[in-house]
């Protein structure tokens, strides 16, 4: 339920706002896979500063350590040997640890822990240096005031010395690897979450790959949906247009066909109108008795085609006001229950006359003594009536017209074939219409109507909600069958 009133909304919709929607989902899908990957990609870049800041800082540490070795090293091997090339690392460290302490500092300006913990590896950095300086003094002094390196300092004064300075030397490398040890844990963090950062990037890229897929997909199929239904409206259009186109001709036709029944009988009463006139003003000049009675006889010749053509165009006109009033449907409280076995049988009695009359054999054959049916009691007889009519109408002599009544899937059904000159098949579908007459033959002279019959006995069925088929096959006949729904 949910769904189908999902699409009646989306149906409901304007196409210009579907339009807008359909696009506006493989842009919103772009937009936001941009919008993530931009930002993914910025702390990305963000922690790969970080990560290599680490990396420098861990270098500069590494450096300072290396650079207070080789001062101790170096002043150690002077001690021993007091040959000046010995102290070269030691003037190099000296220039390099108060340079790396310093840039250290602002390395770590952003970590308070790390700064503290600088703060005392300079203090201890700075006692180590002032004892590497004290001791390349003091034996500096001592070998110009004995002027012989060999008995410059006893064994048991020399290790005395060397000794000195240790424990500040080892609190020193304790501390520096403490701060490197931070570094290495903030190192490790950070390439964790350099690394958490990435995987994420590849999942939402993965995500919005696959929202972008599902959205081109969506997109698509509402598109080709839009498409489906232009082309269907364009086809109803279409279609509209052509029963429009079709409804047309037949107005134009009908309009046609009335003005030509109606105006040749109005042209032959006013003919036989003005010869009438003139006959009785000829008749006050007739001296003869005998002339008189012609006369008379012939003004009322006249006067009897003069109503019969008066008594056709009131059939025409009944007949088109018939049609017209019924255009629009019938009021429900017209229909009542109808027997139409009932109703069938009476009709052929009245028609029995009129088939001997033409010579014609009439056959009835029922299924059922109760067939009920919904309708009008006026109306359904004359709509069977105008197809005995025309049964009649176009049957030679001799020949044969069998009414069929029987019940078939709810329907009852009303069946007249006849074995008069047929229709062509090609016309069968133009019979309905108005004022349709089949292509006069020899035969269809010397009966011709109005072409109305068909037309009020289709739109009768219609009222009924029944429908009206037919068969036929030129010089063999045809079959009229009405379909009517059985009475609940």
């Amino acid at each position: 339920m949910k769904i189908n009133i999902s699409l009646f909304w989306w149906h409901q919709l304007p196409i210009r706002i579907r339009g807008s929607l359909i696009i506006a989902i493989p842009v919103t899908c772009l937009f936001a896979a941009l919008s993530t990957f931009a930002w993914l990609k910025n702390s990305m870049m963000e922690d790969d500063k970080w990560v290599e800041h680490t990396q420098v800082v861990r270098l500069e540490t590494k450096l300072l350590l290396n650079a207070l070795i080789d001062a101790e090293t170096g002043v150690r091997g002077y001690g021993l040997t007091l040959r000046p090339e010995f102290l070269t690392p030691y003037h190099n460290a000296i220039q390099v640890i108060p340079a790396s302490l310093k840039k250290l500092e602002v390395l770590v300006s952003d970590n308070p822990s790390q700064i503290l913990l600088l703060r005392e590896i300079n203090q201890i950095t700075a006692e180590n240096l002032d004892i590497f300086y004290q001791k390349v003094t003091l034996q500096t002094e001592l070998k110009k005031i004995r002027g012989s390196v060999d008995v410059l300092v006893p064994a048991a004064s020399l290790y005395e010395w060397l000794e000195e300075g240790k424990a500040t030397m080892d609190e020193a490398r304790m501390l520096i690897d403490r701060f490197a040890q931070t570094e290495e844990q903030l190192l490790k963090q950070r390439q964790a979450h350099h690394k958490l950062h990435h995987q994420i990037t590849w999942i939402a890229l993965c995500i919005f790959s696959g929202l972008g897929a599902i959205g081109f997909w969506l997109s698509m199929h509402l598109f080709y949906q839009l498409e489906q239904e232009l082309a269907n409206r364009e086809l109803n259009l279409q279609e509209s247009n052509q029963r429009l186109q079709v409804v047309c001709q037949q107005l134009q036709r009908f309009t046609a066909n009335a003005s030509h029944e109606l105006r040749t009988p109005l042209a032959a009463v006013l003919s036989n109108a003005q010869v009438g006139i003139m006959a009785l003003s000829d008749l006050g000049e007739v001296e003869a008795a005998e002339d008189l009675e012609d006369g008379l006889a012939a003004v009322q010749g006249r006067l009897q085609k003069i109503v019969k053509l008066a008594k056709n165009m009131s059939d025409l006109v009944g007949q088109l006001l018939f049609l017209a009033r019924h255009e629009g449907g019938l009021a429900a409280e017209s229909f009542r229950q109808l027997n139409l076995t009932e109703l069938v049988d009476n009709l052929l009695a009245d028609f029995v006359p009129e088939a001997e009359s033409n010579q014609l054999q009439l056959n009835y054959q029922s299924s059922n003594d109760l067939i009920m049916v919904n309708g009008e009691s006026s109306l359904l007889p004359q709509a069977i009536a105008n197809l005995l009519n025309n049964a009649f109408r176009y049957t030679p002599p001799g020949g044969s017209v069998d009414v069929t009544l029987f019940v078939e899937d709810n329907w009852a059904i009303v069946a007249v074939k006849d074995t008069g000159i047929g229709i062509p098949e090609e016309e069968l579908e133009q019979i309905f219409e108005r004022f349709y007459r089949v292509a006069d033959k020899a035969d269809r002279l010397s009966s011709k109507g109005f072409g109305l019959g068909l037309a009020i006995t289709q739109q009768i069925v219609q009222l009924h909600r029944g429908k009206i088929e037919v068969s036929s096959t030129i010089n063999h006949g045809s079959t009229f069958q009405i379909s009517l729904p059985l009475a609940s």
